[in-house]
């Protein structure tokens, strides 16, 4: 579950509050996907198939499935677009056998994580309150005990230490308002998207919520900029994690504030 922000605030005018519209909730959406969950524009060369399906205007369900028609994954979203899961999340292999499971509150692991052997044996079982690990076992495709690893260790960025701060300090280095932003008196919070990929590297770099062509360019490319991480693994093994990157322009005061907090998601 992704944030990042960074408030922008410079000189040249005032800040009006936006007209409120009513929400709606979003139709059924139909997504094909290739083998590294890249959105693909028809069925041809996809690997997958993703529905999401809105109960209200951000919440709802994601489901994917492989071509064939069975099921790959399900999870229950508070916000689909922040990432935000709420209530179950669970993954299958192709021959039908659950391979996760895992409960969320809030966007927090709250209740148990269970991961599987494909041929059903219990791999690593955990038990979380308040995003906090309390129980925490491993298990060989035997059945037998084995020491507790961590599950997942996340991206590593290259500066300071590492963590989400330096993360949202490369970004805000980046970000520049740009003229035609400041004459226009355009202002707002863009979402961008990105994945770090299993070998470091960020890709994808994709806006997910647009405010004016010249801000969402601006974060794009500071994003972009962002320097090659370590990567992040889960069960060892390289893998790709997917951050969202809200940045809030206002036009205001001539210094600027950067902070926020940053979640990763990790691809399956």
């Amino acid at each position: 579950m992704c944030k990042l922000t960074c408030l922008l605030v410079l000189a040249g005018g005032l800040w009006a509050a936006p007209t409120v519209a009513q929400p709606t909730t979003p139709p059924l959406k139909t997504e094909f996907l290739d083998a590294s969950l890249a959105v693909l524009p028809s069925a041809k060369g996809a690997q997958y198939r993703r529905q999401t399906e809105y109960r209200d205007s951000v919440g709802g369900t994601v489901r994917e499935y492989w071509l064939g028609g069975q099921l790959r994954s399900s999870s229950d979203y508070e916000h689909i677009q922040k990432n935000i899961a709420h209530g179950p999340c669970e993954s299958w292999y192709e021959n039908g056998q659950l391979a996760s499971h895992e409960d969320y509150v809030h966007g927090q692991l709250a209740g148990e994580r269970r991961l599987y052997y494909a041929t059903g044996q219990l791999k690593r079982y955990e038990q979380y309150q308040d995003g906090q690990r309390t129980i925490g076992e491993c298990y060989t495709e035997q059945g037998e005990p084995v020491a507790f690893s961590e599950y997942e260790v996340l991206p590593v960025y290259p500066e300071g230490l590492g963590d989400e701060r330096a993360i949202v300090a490369a970004v805000a280095r980046g970000i520049h308002y740009p003229a035609d932003a400041l004459a226009a008196g355009a202002q707002g919070q863009v979402f961008v998207r990105f994945v770090v990929a299993p070998d470091g590297q960020v890709i994808k770099v994709e806006v997910v919520k647009s405010v004016f062509p010249s801000l969402d360019a601006a974060t794009v490319r500071a994003v972009q900029q962002l320097r090659q991480f370590k990567p992040g693994q889960q069960d060892g093994a390289p893998v790709a994690f997917s951050f969202t990157v809200p940045v809030s322009y206002s036009i205001a005061q001539r210094h600027t504030l950067v902070g926020g907090r940053l979640s990763p998601t990790q691809l399956k």
